[in-house]
């Protein structure tokens, strides 16, 4: 290839390169190069566009021509060998083919920054119309091309349509680069950081809270509450070390907070603060860190508690107090909630026989005689609604069994929030027992009196008039035994009372051998035997009984013997009396242990076995009587056996 040659081809791959689309540049470039300088292949790389070109596709030669620019990469090859001076013509298109493609691959990230930017970009002219905007700046300003951008943003901040921009311009020579940075998250920040410092001030201001700010130590902030609970001006408390408010014996508990504090814990606790005037006080005390006109803080809200602390004195005092009352008192008292037993003193226990443990698992009603239960429920809810004190009294069936007379009274309470009855129970069996004894006292005592007074005057009186009849009569022997009988039935009435002395005494009963009393009774009589033995729990008044039986039936039945045999069975010990008299008729075995009862021509008083009844029932015994086979009764003592 000549010069003129050489310098037509150059001039036509130099036309060749202009910018438009790389890989039609690249190939058209390449192929020119390949018949020009006689070359077999080629391949090109521009590694930003993704692109990579080879001719043929396949193929290895032995010689090659590299060249290696900022974007671009290129090798021609053929098997024959490469001229050296191919280099020297051929570096500078490549250089200019490098730069172009360098200039389309910078205007098209140009394009792309305008195009994917957040920023608005405008450019006007001298009088400030746009001549060129970028997409963004048409989405939110429209297309405005043509137009004055000072009517629309002339400040540092520019506001359209909800959105703010800090704007800053560049001097471009005849134009002007105006760049707007979309701010309005950050401007609603400020705004709303702006709202929520005016919110705190008002709430603070007016929030009945005490609440402060203090840095290192030293109070930055104090609403009017701190001034009110501390005594200090807020002038005063401005500048203060926030530990002069400290109590000094809470000095180590408030350092302890602050370092929780620091750590990012909010803890609440109560402390001992000091007023101006030194007056002690208490407050429930929280806060934590914060941030403080750039710098870190710490907030503390504090509510004066002093009252609340008294009160809870108060409440401990008063419940020390109960509590102390409760579980000493020699009453049973218990509390109830929906029925069932919550908390029971020791005294309640003792009556119950049950333990608290055990009593918490059951319902009041469950330790109260089935007979009783109705009355019970009754007058528990009178004395609820109403207020009013109406004691009454009922049978309590204790854990072994035996049953307690109970004297209870119930109020309403709240125990641990909740509508709760509270108990006062006392055991009054033995007063009970007692009163039923003086009842049964006062009427063999009126019984006593009207015997006295009715059975022996008459008998007597008798007597008397019958022993006048005998000084004036000659026939005398009739008046006598009249007058006899009636001071023999004077006697037997005194006997009688005797006896009834020995009901009337109750003395403590004891364990007797009834077989020896029997014996001893036994000998006051003729034909009287004794078999057998056992003890029972019984006092001297049982001879009173023994002896009673057996004089009715000598007196009565006519019996020529009595056998009385004593034997003990199961918890029982057993008197069993026998005669062989004329017997009782079934229709009055009932009623010959009434007071008064009197039957045949024999009948005195109608007493000895009413007193016989009492005594026996005073024993806790029972007493009754059978028919003996073939004639003749038996009378049944059945006493407690010891």
């Amino acid at each position: 290839m000549n010069i003129k040659e050489l310098a037509s081809t150059l001039h036509e791959l130099s036309m060749l390169i202009s910018p438009r689309d790389p890989e039609t540049l690249i190939r058209e470039f390449g192929k020119t190069v390949l018949r020009k300088f006689n070359f077999s292949g080629f391949s090109a790389e521009v590694p930003f566009f993704n692109l990579i070109i080879r001719i043929p596709e396949k193929g290895e030669f032995e010689h090659c021509l590299n060249f290696s620019g900022k974007v671009l990469k290129m090798k021609f090859c053929r098997d024959a060998e490469i001229p050296e001076d191919y280099r020297k013509i051929l570096s500078p298109l490549f250089e200019k083919l490098d730069y172009t493609l360098e200039y389309q691959i910078l205007s098209k990230e140009r394009e792309d920054l305008l195009r994917k930017t957040p920023d608005v970009i405008f450019l006007v002219d001298k009088e400030g119309k746009v001549v060129e905007m970028n997409d963004t700046a048409k989405a939110v300003f429209g297309d405005i091309i043509g137009q004055h951008l000072y009517e629309k943003c002339f400040e540092d901040v520019c506001e359209h349509k909800g959105r703010y921009f800090s704007i800053s311009q560049y001097p471009l020579g005849e134009f002007t680069a105006i760049i707007g940075r979309d701010i309005t998250d950050k401007v609603e920040l400020m705004n709303e950081l702006r709202e929520k410092e005016e919110k705190f001030r008002t709430l603070t201001e007016v929030s009945p809270v005490a609440i402060l700010v203090h840095k290192d130590g030293k109070i930055v902030f104090a609403n009017d509450a701190v001034c009110k609970i501390t005594g200090y001006e807020s002038e005063e408390l401005i500048g203060m070390s926030v530990w002069k408010l400290i109590h000094p014996d809470h000095y180590e508990l408030a350092k302890e907070m602050l370092r929780r504090r620091l750590r990012g814990e909010r803890p609440t606790y109560e402390v001992k603060f000091m007023k101006k005037d030194g007056e002690e006080r208490w407050a429930l005390v929280s806060g934590g860190v914060m941030k403080w006109e750039g710098e870190t803080g710490i907030i503390i809200a504090a509510l004066d508690i002093t009252d609340k602390k008294v009160l809870e004195e108060k409440l401990r005092e008063s419940e020390e107090l109960f509590r102390n009352l409760f579980f000493s008192s020699p009453a049973g008292q218990y509390i109830l909630v929906d029925g069932k037993f919550r908390l029971v003193n020791p005294s309640f226990e003792v009556i119950t026989g049950y333990t608290a443990e055990e009593l918490a698992l059951k319902s009041s009603l469950d330790v109260v005689h089935p007979d009783d239960r109705d009355m019970v429920r009754e007058g528990a809810i009178k004395m609820l609604k109403t207020g009013e004190k109406h004691p009454y009294i009922y049978r309590l069936i204790r854990k072994d069994g035996s049953v307690r007379c109970i004297y209870e009274i119930v109020v309403p309470i709240k125990y641990r929030g909740k509508r709760a009855v509270l108990g006062f129970a006392v055991d009054i069996t033995e007063l009970e027992n007692e009163r039923e004894k003086l009842e049964e006292l006062t009427g063999m005592l009126e019984l006593i009196n009207r015997t006295l007074r009715h059975d022996v005057l008459n008998a007597l009186t008798s007597s008397q008039g019958y022993l006048e009849m005998v000084l004036d009569s000659a026939e005398s022997s009739e008046l006598v035994e009249k007058a006899l009988m009636g001071v023999k039935r004077a006697v037997s009435v005194v006997k009688n009372m005797r006896a009834f002395e020995s009901a009337v005494k109750m003395g403590e009963l004891k364990c007797i051998d009834v077989a020896e009393i029997a014996r001893e009774v036994a000998e006051i009589f003729d034909n009287v035997r004794v078999t057998g033995r056992g003890k029972g729990l019984a006092d001297e008044g049982l001879r009173s009984v023994i002896e009673n039986i057996i004089q009715n039936a000598v007196i009565h039945s006519g019996t020529d013997r009595v056998e009385i045999h004593v034997r003990e069975a199961g918890e029982r010990c057993e008197i069993r009396i026998k005669d062989y008299g004329k017997g009782i008729p079934d229709e009055i075995k009932q009623k010959i242990f009434e007071e008064g009862f009197k039957y045949g021509e024999t009948a005195q008083t109608g007493l000895g076995l009413y007193i016989v009844s009492k005594i026996v029932k005073r024993y806790g015994g029972e007493v009754w009587v059978e028919d003996n086979r073939p004639k003749g009764s038996v009378f049944v003592i059945s006493l407690k056996k010891c």
